[in-house]
């Protein structure tokens, strides 16, 4: 029971005093700091595309560099040329010999003679008495429709074989060709004697005639002389008449052409090049256009060969087909040449030796046959005509004198966009052009022109270098690598990044092979080519007379809501007396409020050469301060050296902390 009681009076006592315990409150001071900036060459740099180099000492450099030249090396060579155009008319159409053969043996003469038979019994010896007119208008078919329906010809011989195989002589002979439709003449012949196993031969013109399929020759007169005492006479023995039409060129003709070859010809074709001399190109991109139209009725087949291009060993060669035209388009046939070689010495053994900037080309034309009969006239032609583009990615020979144009060009940099204004006077700079040369050709590179500006002081500066400048021609080594040269240019260049320029303005002009052809042969790669360098080394050493930096930092004011006390620690680690502005932004960068404006840093405590020793510490109080949509914090330095005369400079573990922080009472327990 006693147990009981006591249980319940403590219980009572601790829900009794439990209000007061649970609610304690309490009013403190608190400091939070809301930014940490400092100002040191790395940070500043950042974003810049300066580089920071440093000594053994830790003496700091700026190192800057850009490419100066912007040169479309694919111009420097290009190849460009057109053929003569080739019209190859239907004239040289060649046609096989029209050939047609009669033979008159001397056992048919016998059995047109009345007993003819009988008094000359083959194989019987005989004398022969003379015989006139014993041939008279005997007629021989001449068909060539194998050949041709019709012809005119604007050439042709017309020949005609007599050949006596009589064992006696013939004479008098008399023979004429008609065409069979309208009997027109087309040649007369007349021999007076043609004796014993000799032959009559005669040709003639027959230029302006026009041929029928059909025609007939007349043997108009034969007479046979008496034979010098008995001869054999053998029934088989024969005079044998051939008639051939040769040499045929035609001014119109319905005929089954042949397959035949139309043109035909070996041609070296040269590049204008001014004065480069060149014996070899890799071709970076480049093609060969055949340009071809035929008016032919049946389908023309071009042979093209550049036994000169190749690639992987095997020299070009193509077979294209030319279909008939009437509407006097060209055809184009168009072969790409990207990644060939071209031998631009000319034809192999050619007359004279080599030569250069020469391409050799081999091109025949073929008619082909349909196998049906067509009609061509004189005036049908096949007309062709090549075009040669190329673009070198390399080339050997002498390149010739050039001159090649870079600029004017600006370009833009930031490289000095943490200065926001002042001026600086530097110890020493370091500016050179850096040209390192891969084209196996000597050249000489003038600079016209390398200035600088500031848009926002509209300040300029210019470097007065219009010397010519010698650069030495690279190597082409055995194993097919390049050894280049490198030439250094050095410019005085203090005044020009003095302005802290945010543009650059350069014009140069190159020279190649100035004083002409040299002794070893110059070779050009288009990715290769010479470059140029812009260097600039800017050793940190220098005074300074009102020289703003400025950065940018984020602003920590989560939970704090009103300010009592802004306390600003500056410690100056730099050797530069410097007057502090603060600015706070919003989230877009705009100013809500100017927290401290021009107080002056005193400079760190330096020894007597000038190194610093000891960072010196200033803190600054501001109260009042609203915080409400500050995001960041943007310091401004405004530098001076104590000494305007003396140079300070500048090492890596320099630098200017900026700590802000806000003092603020906070009830605790509410």
């Amino acid at each position: 029971m006693n147990k009981i009681i006591l249980l319940t009076l403590c219980a009572l006592l601790f829900f009794a005093c439990k209000h007061e315990l649970e609610q304690p409150t309490w009013d403190v001071d608190m400091i939070v700091p809301l930014v940490n900036s400092q100002m040191n060459i790395d940070n500043m740099l950042s974003d810049s595309n300066l580089n920071i180099v440093e000594n053994d000492e830790g003496y700091i450099s700026l190192i800057y560099e850009e490419d100066l030249l912007n040169i479309n090396y694919d111009s420097l060579i290009t190849l460009e040329t057109k053929s003569e155009e080739k019209s190859i008319r239907i004239d040289s159409v060649k046609f096989d010999d029209v050939v047609i053969e009669q033979i008159i043996t001397i056992g048919s003469v016998i059995t047109e003679l009345p007993l003819g038979t009988f008094l000359f019994p083959d194989g019987s010896q005989r004398e022969i008495p003379a015989m006139a007119g014993i041939v008279q208008n005997d007629t021989i078919s001449i068909d060539a429709s194998d050949y041709f329906e019709t012809m005119t010809l604007y050439n042709g011989m017309l020949n005609l074989k007599l050949t006596n195989g009589y064992p006696t002589d013939i004479s008098n002979v008399s023979f004429s060709l008609y065409n069979a439709t309208n009997q027109n003449l087309i040649a007369t012949f007349f021999t007076p004697l043609i004796e014993s196993g000799d032959s009559y031969t005669k040709s003639v013109s027959i230029a302006g005639e026009t041929l029928d399929h059909k025609m007939v020759g007349i043997i108009n007169n034969m007479d046979i002389d008496a034979s010098n005492g008995l001869v054999p006479i053998n029934y088989s023995d024969a005079m044998t008449t051939v008639i051939s039409i040769t040499e045929i060129q035609i001014m119109e003709a319905t005929a089954y052409f042949p397959n035949q070859l139309l043109h035909e010809e070996n041609v070296e074709q040269s590049f204008e090049l001014g004065s480069a001399e060149l014996t070899e190109i890799g071709i970076k991109e480049g093609t060969v256009t055949i340009n071809a139209l035929s008016t032919l009725p049946d389908t023309g087949t071009i042979i093209y060969a550049i036994p000169s291009l190749s690639k992987n060993g095997v020299s070009f060669e193509t077979i294209v087909k030319v279909p008939p035209n009437t509407n006097g388009v060209m055809t184009q046939y168009v072969f790409d040449f990207s990644g060939y070689t071209m031998d631009l010495t000319g034809q192999i053994d050619r007359v004279g030796g080599d030569t250069v900037n020469t391409i050799y080309a081999t091109l025949a034309a073929y008619l082909d046959s349909t196998g049906e009969l067509e009609t061509i006239h004189q005036v049908d032609s096949f007309f062709l005509f090549n075009e040669y583009s190329f673009t070198p990615e390399y080339a050997i020979g002498y390149i010739g004198q050039d001159t090649l144009e870079n600029g004017p060009e600006d370009i833009d940099t930031d490289v000095f966009k943490f200065v926001s204004s002042g001026t600086v006077n530097l110890e020493k700079v370091e500016m050179s052009i850096a040209v390192v040369n891969y084209i196996g050709a000597d050249a000489a590179i003038v600079i016209n022109d390398l200035s600088a500006s500031n848009a926002t002081t509209i300040v300029t500066a210019a470097i007065d270098n219009t010397k010519l400048h010698h650069v030495s021609r690279a190597t082409l080594n055995s194993n097919g690598t390049i050894t280049p040269t490198n030439t250094i240019i050095a410019l005085e260049a203090d005044e020009l990044l003095e302005i802290f320029p945010n543009k650059l303005t350069t014009h140069s002009t190159i020279y190649l092979n100035p004083n002409g052809e040299a002794s070893t042969a110059d070779f050009f790669y288009t990715q290769l080519p010479m470059k140029a360098t812009l260097g600039v080394e800017i050793p940190l050493s220098f005074i300074a007379n009102n020289l703003a930096l400025s950065k940018t930092s984020d602003l920590e004011t989560d939970n704090i809501e009103e300010i009592e006390i802004l306390y600003i620690t500056i410690e100056n680690g730099l050797p530069l007396e410097a007057s502090l502005i603060l600015v706070a932004l919003d989230d877009a960068d705009q100013i809500i409020d100017t927290l401290i404006s021009n107080n002056t840093i005193l400079a760190a405590i330096t020894n007597a050469q000038g190194i610093v020793t000891e960072n010196r510490t200033s803190v600054i109080e501001v109260k009042n301060i609203d915080l409400e949509g500050m995001s960041k914090l943007q310091s401004t330095a405004v530098f001076n050296t104590e000494s305007q005369t003396n140079f300070v400079r500048i090492y890596d573990n320099y630098t200017m902390d900026i700590i802000l922080s806000a003092k603020f009472s906070k009830t605790i327990g509410e």
